[in-house]
This record gives structure tokens, sequence and C-alpha cells, in this order.
């Protein structure tokens, strides 16, 4: 066990707390390799924006028009030379996101605030999209009056997102250099991004496999995921001594589409390229977007031809049949074009005007927004990779980042030839006792076994008046109801005969749930095996106020085994029942302490000039919250596992940015969620909580200062509308997923299956930041593959030491957490109540979208309406009451 360490103050106001000590000791191997970094090198930073004259070709005996297109962002058709051309002799530093680093200053104050330069239309390479292209402009402007940071802040950095004015630039520059270290060997890997490089070659590294046709006009290539972080590396007495810059690398199998130019498929194309100029592009919620093309009759989008192998198709046919890109006509001037993917159509949320090439385009090295569902499925079984596999695929692929060439040394940043990633300490976090009706206890979680009977639920149900639908042209499904019956029984809890019982289609599903819920059923249960109803239902039940539960028809073929127990477990779930409680974690016996998560889902911003014009946004932002304010009774007592009875609710909130007078800000709608949850935990104890625990996520890393500054505020605030008087000590802690951090075994234990960890892996030293405390937590089973682990940050805490937690608390608390997601036989990789939020927000999210969609209204939303129609109908501080 590690030592007790004393206290570290740092800049984001939380002391660096000591490392957990709970759990048994191991030794891991990671993916975190040391970067040497050349000290106080200074670097220069620029903007820097190419741009393109295009002349469209001439139509009906009429000149082409002449416009120009920004290409900086675009790095399909910024290639290598244009790179070489605009380097000038000079080391360059640049990504496509017209930022550009330079190791001398090319703009001086004497000499001016701009260069400027054309390039030959060679610099475009080869693709015939631009052989009309005039010019290439390339121009270099200072970014800022404070544009020079040195190689020397990756320490100062590491705190950047909690301090005022805090510059994380040091990690923009170095995401940047180690991808451009690759410039020089195109033969072999490209960089797509700042975070992603493509290996062009993979045969040529030890374990990779050559890239392969997966479908739908795609293929899998090796890339390479990576970031740069500034890590704690070694403690002398309890403090960080020697933090260094480190890069993360991780491999991954990526869908993209083949070198393929559509358009030159496209027969009278070109004939129709003025009529169509003038896309514009709206983003709307979710996947999917509405994309409106203005000028051009419907006879002219209906008579555009495409020629595929010796067939000719229209291609509105052909886009939707390939694609799912469907184009619905409306009006003669005014023309709808709706993707369900994303795999044709271009992006951009601030409604730019694109030449139509743009739309058809489909090329190498594009990597499709979304997938179907047969390459999102070969995708993830092929990147299901073992732990020590991966790791030494891994360490050859570090040898395809040539960060130990030239480049990287005119740029002060190597990782050399024989360094090895960094090896840790670990610990894995005992099991949790489990708590059932029966009285019955386990460690951990224990699958059924034959002629062995399952533990009885904690707080059974009573499933009464209910529905069973078959969404199905070929079996009515009948059958599994017994079944199912036989299961509830066995489980604890009663399943009567369902009193409502129809097989429907896909078109009227929901006035079968309708009629179930006129005749008193107050559930659903639905087999489906056609596609399309999820989002339909999903609204029947908030507009009939029936709960609903769903299973796809091919997994009744498993109803009998454990599919069917986390079935009738979640319908348990569903019917107010609890399945099972954490025995042995003392703050989820707490009767005073109320838990909550929120989970955010923000639409894409709207411009400060849209607002300033008038523009009204037409997507809402959406807030899921989970909570412990409902409780769980026991002869009219409530019991102390009432702080492990979670309820989802969620709202949808206006933008973050959006900021009108007399109309609520977002930060409006995430303090009135909080607030019904105090007023509901009040109500249902009589009394306040003591202490609060928020879990965060969906925010950003770099939004992580906010909850850190004004987060512990916005709790103060809600809780001083009850009393003046009232502060309850809250702690508040964020999840991110943004890492590509694996963590795999360096031995192996009697009763570990394989050379991946066990669930409770914990790590909190060497690989986190130097000067904020965070840990990272693997709480679910890779069935296949290697997991990846979660990171949380200790964001704020209470001012009072006696009501602060430990590092061994917070992630015993959180392990707990991942116990009661209730549906299943195992932990899951989130703290149950943040899962829970995020289904409810993803729910609000499809209940929008099928709204939209059905209705096929563009218009701005009314946010009132909105939470009234499609948002939980409940009264302030109303809670669920279960009883045991």
């Amino acid at each position: 066990m590690a030592p007790a360490v004393p206290a570290q103050e740092v800049s984001t106001g939380i002391a660096k707390k000591p490392r957990g000590t709970a759990g048994q000791p191991m030794q891991f191997k990671t993916n975190v390799y040391p970067l040497t970094i050349q000290k106080k090198i200074p670097y220069f930073k620029h903007d820097f924006r190419v741009k393109v004259t295009i002349k469209t070709p001439a139509e009906n005996g009429k000149e082409g028009k002449e416009f120009t297109r920004e290409l900086t962002n675009s790095s399909r058709y910024y290639d290598d030379e244009t790179r070489k051309t605009a380097n000038v002799n000079k080391s360059l530093i640049y990504d496509r996101a017209a930022i550009l680093f330079t190791l001398e200053e090319l703009i001086k104050k004497t000499e001016g605030e701009e260069i400027t330069f054309t390039l030959p239309r060679e610099a475009l390479g080869s693709n015939d999209i631009f052989n009309t292209v005039k010019e290439v402009a390339v121009a270099v402007k200072k970014a800022t009056d404070r544009y020079q940071i040195t190689s020397d802040d990756y320490t100062a950095a590491a705190s950047a997102d909690f301090v005022e004015g805090g510059d994380k630039s040091i990690f923009e520059l170095l995401n940047i250099a180690t991808s451009q270290c690759v410039v020089d060997h195109t033969d072999e890997c490209a960089a797509d991004s700042k975070s992603r490089i493509y290996i062009l070659n993979p045969g040529d590294y030890n374990g990779l496999q050559e890239e392969r046709e997966i479908g739908d006009g795609q293929i899998l290539r090796t890339s390479i995921k990576k970031t740069v972080k500034t890590i704690e590396n070694t403690l002398k007495e309890g403090k960080v001594v020697n933090p260094i810059a480190a890069i993360v690398i991780d491999v991954s199998l990526t869908a993209i589409h083949k070198s393929e130019l559509l358009s030159s498929k496209m027969k009278n194309f070109r004939a129709h390229q003025s009529t169509l100029h003038g896309l514009k592009v709206k983003k709307t919620y979710g996947n999917k977007e509405i994309i409106t093309v203005a000028g051009f009759t419907q006879e002219t989008v209906a008579n555009i031809t495409v020629e595929i192998g010796q067939k000719r198709m229209k291609m509105v046919e052909y886009l939707k049949k390939q694609y799912g890109v469907v184009f619905m006509l409306q009006g003669l001037n005014n023309c709808l074009l709706y993707r369900e993917t994303s795999l044709v159509a271009v992006r951009d949320t601030k409604g730019n005007s694109f030449a139509p090439e743009t739309l058809m385009i489909i090329e190498q090295g594009v990597k499709p927004d979304q997938n179907t569902a047969n390459t999102s499925r070969q995708v993830i079984l092929a990147n299901a990779t073992p732990g020590d596999e991966r790791m030494a695929k891994i360490e050859s692929l570090t040898e395809a980042l040539h960060l130990n060439g030239e480049r990287a040394k005119q740029m002060g940043i190597v990782l050399g030839k024989d360094t090895h990633a960094f090896k840790v300490a670990g610990r894995m976090l005992p099991a949790k006792k489990l708590l059932y009706g029966d009285k019955k206890t386990t460690l951990g979680f224990v699958r059924s076994a034959p002629g062995v009977p399952p533990p009885k639920v904690f707080s059974p149900a009573s499933v009464k008046d209910w529905a069973f639908l078959a969404v199905s042209n070929r079996d009515d499904y009948l059958w599994v109801i017994p079944t199912l019956q036989q299961k509830a029984r066995a489980h604890g809890f009663s399943l009567d005969a369902p009193r409502f019982k129809d097989v429907v289609s896909v078109q009227t599903v929901a006035s079968a749930l309708k009629r179930a819920a006129h005749d008193g059923c107050t559930y659903a249960f639905i087999i489906s095996d056609m596609d399309g109803d999820h989002d339909i239902v999903k609204a029947a039940e908030r507009e009939y106020g029936i709960m609903t539960q769903q299973l796809r028809g091919k997994s009744t073929e498993k109803i009998g085994a454990d599919t069917g127990s986390n079935v009738v477990l979640k319908m348990n779930v569903k019917n107010g029942g609890v399945n099972h409680v954490v025995a042995d974690e003392p703050l989820l016996l707490r009767e005073d302490l109320l838990i909550m998560s929120l989970v955010f889902d923000h639409p894409s911003s709207i411009s400060k000039k849209d607002m300033e014009d008038g523009v009204r946004p037409t997507c809402p932002a959406v807030v899921g919250i989970s909570s412990n304010a409902a409780v769980i009774k026991a002869g009219g007592k409530i019991l102390p596992e009432s702080c492990q009875n979670f309820v989802e609710k969620f709202a949808y909130a206006n933008p973050r940015e959006w900021k009108k007078e007399g109309e609520p800000v977002f930060k409006d709608t995430v303090s009135d969620l909080i607030k019904n949850e105090v007023l509901a935990f009040k109500n249902a104890r009589g009394k306040p909580p003591r202490q609060i625990i928020v879990y965060v996520s969906g925010v950003p890393e770099a939004e992580r200062g906010y909850w850190s500054k004004d987060g512990k505020s916005l709790v103060a605030d809600v809780c001083h509308t009850f009393s003046a008087a009232y502060n309850p000590a809250t702690t508040i802690i964020t999840l991110s997923t943004e890492g590509c951090e694996r963590f795999v075994p360096d031995q192996k234990l009697p009763n570990m299956r394989g050379p991946d960890p066990r669930i409770g892996l914990v790590i909190d030293s060497v690989v986190v930041n130097p000067k904020v405390n965070e840990f990272f937590l693997q709480s679910a089973k890779a069935l296949k593959g290697t997991p990846r682990t979660i990171k949380y940050t200790l964001v704020a805490e209470p001012t009072n030491v006696a009501n602060q937690l430990t590092m061994d608390q917070i992630q015993n608390l959180t392990w707990a957490l991942t116990h009661l997601h209730q549906y299943c036989f195992g932990t899951i990789g989130f703290p149950s109540p943040s899962r829970i939020a995020a289904d409810a927000a993803k729910r609000a999210r499809d209940l929008f979208r099928a709204r939209q969609f059905s209705t096929r209204n563009k218009d701005p939303y009314n946010l009132e309406e909105l939470n009234a129609t499609l948002g939980y109908k409940c009264e302030k501080g109303s809670s669920t009451t279960r009883s045991v």
C-alpha cells in the first residue's frame, strides 16, 4: 500500500490529494510515451488561409461565373505540395484549421500585418474537380498580439482549463507538430488531423493487416490516434517534482471511402452546375441534416442521371439506394435533401454556400460521420484486439510517426528511437457485496447456473395492467409470454397475463399504444423484427403516458437464457422495482446524501452574427439528469438503500450561446433541474440533503474549468433559493471519454481471463495530470478486445476539510455506482446515474428528431411548448416512491 502523503496546493484551488490505497497492487503496461522537448524554443502563432478562385463552365451561351472558396479547412483539397511550396525555406507547423506555428517570426510590426503570395494551380494536385481554378492565394496574418509561446509552457498548461486566462496553445502546437512529422513520408502515411494519422502500408508493420473492403463503398484503414499531454511522471515526498510532456498513442481500424469520385459518374452533371450553385446547409438535431438547395426546379434535379457500370439510373434514386439520401422536392424553387446517414453531403454549421461538387464527392481518406449498421459491426469486430497484441502493434507503429527524424528534431519535439511506453502501478478494487430481496448477498455479480435459482429482486414490482405488442409480419411472439412469466417468478415478482395483445406494423404501433393506454395499460412490452419503429414508440410513450420496453425479434432466440433474465430485470425496474443494492459502500447508505448526474447534448453552435441578424435556433440543447431523490420504503419506513434508487428526467434548453433578453438561458434550465431534484429529495425525506455529489458528463475537457469555478456556485445559488443559510457540502466530478489511454496488466493473476484487466482497475499516478486530481477507472468487461478506461476529474469540493472526500472514497463510490445499472448481471463502464442521464438525453434527442421529421418542421422551436409536450410530465419536486 502506498504511504500517505501531505496535501499539495495547486492552481485549481483544490489540493492535490494523496493517491488511493484500496485494492490489490498490480503493474500495468500503458500506451503513454515520454516526449523529449527541447527547452526554451519560441514558437510563433499565425492565422493561415488558402483560397482559390474558380470559374464555372459556360452554359447556354452565357459566360461562367467566378467565385472564391476557402480551402484551409478542407484537407482533401490541400495536399503536401501546397505545404511544401508555402514553406519558403522556413520550418512551419500547421494543421487544417487555419492555424500556423513557425520557429521564426514571419510578421514583424515594422513590416506590416500580413504576408500574401500565390501558388500555381498544380499545387492542388490532380483532382479534376478544380480544373477551372484560376489561382491559389495564401495569406498569413498575426493571430493575436500575444502569439508567442515557448516549449517550456507544457507544465503551466497542465492546469490551463482551471485558471483564468490559462493558455493551452502549447498542446495545440504539440498535437499539430507530432502530426506534421509525417509530411516527408507521404508514401507511408497521411495526417488526417492533429489527432489521427492513416497508415498507407500497414503490412510493413508488426501484426498489422492490409486494407480490406467492408462494403458500402468503404475500406478498413489502419490509423494512429494520438494526443499530447503533461503527466505527473514522478513524486518525491508526495509532491510532483518532474512533470513531463507525453504522447498517448493508440491504433484503430477506421472505415473510410474508397478512392472514388461520385461526380465522375454523373452524366449531364456539369451542365447543371450553375443552376445547382447555392447549396446551403442547416444543421438539425442528431446525425441528421436538412440541406436546402436553392435556385433550381424539380425537373432539373429529377433529370440528373448516374451511370453505374452498364446501368443508368436517376441521381435521386441512386443516392437513396446507396447512401440513404432522400430528396424531398417542395415547390418550384426549393428542394430539401434529407440524409439519414452522413456519407455524402457536406457539413457546415454556419450556412455557408458551396459549389455543388462538394455534395457529390466521395474521396479517399474522407471518413464518414456515421457508418451503416453493416460497416459499424465490422469496424467494432475488427478493432476488438486483445491487450498484449494491441500494445505490440502500438509499439511497432511508434516508428510510423517519425518523431525521431530531422523534422522532429528541428521542431524540438522528439520521441527517442528506443523509448518505450510507461509501466505504472495500479490497483484492482475489491468486488462489491450485493444485497438481494431474499437477504441473499453475493460478492460481485454471480451468473445463474443450471439447477441454482437466481436471487430474488430487492424491491419487486407487480406488473398487472400491461400490453404485449408484436411489430411483425411473420410471428405474433405470444409464445414468449409464458417464458417471461416464469423468469419473473424466478426473480421474485409477479407478471400477470397481459390485458392487451396485438400484432401491428410500424405504421400502426402508435395507434395500438394509444388503445392500450385507453384500456388502462400503464406499461407495454414490444417485440419487433422491423426497422424504424423505435422513435415512433418513444414518441407515443410520451404522448399517451404509457411506459414501453422493446426487444428485437432475433433476441427471442435466447429468451430462455440470461437474455430472458435481463429482460425481466429491466421490466421490474421500469415498473418501479429495484433489483439489487450495494451493501458495503458507506456513502451509498447515507440518508442525507443526494447523488445526481448531469449529461449535456449541445446542438451545433449559432454564430453571433446570426443572432444579431435575428436568426433563431431551430434545434435545442438537451439536459439529462438522474438522481437518488426518490425513496425505497419497507413497512412504511424509508430504507437506507434509498440512496441507490436513481430516476431519470430530461429537459430541453436554449443553446448555451443563446442569450436573448426575456428568454431562459442554458444555465437557467440546468438550475431548474437541480432545484427540482433538491426539492424532490426534501419532499421524499422531510429534509434537504446535507451533502451533494454531482457527476457531469457530456462536456469537453476544456470546459472542466467552468465546473471548477462556476459549477459549485451554480449549485450553491440553487440551494440559497430555499434558504440563505442552506449550504450543503458539494463535490463535483467530471467524466471524460476523449482520451485514448489503454492499460494492460504486466502480470497474470490466477483468476484473470486473458491478458486484459479485470473490472475494477484504477490508475491515479504517473500518467495523470500533475496539477489536477484525476484517475482512470475501468469498470466494464471487454468481451473481446481491450477495454477503454474512463477518466474522472475532481473539479470542485467543499471548503470545509471535514466534508472533503479522499481519493479512496471517490474511487470506491464511483466503482460502487457502476454496479447499479439494474438491467444486467454486471458492472457498466460509467456510474449508473451517468448512464441513466445519458439515456434520458438520448431519448429527448430522438423524440425531438422524430417530431421534426414527421411534421417536416424546420421552424424555430418554442421551448415552453417543447418541454410541455415532450418533456417529463411531473410536478415540481415530485419523486418516485418504491415499496419493498
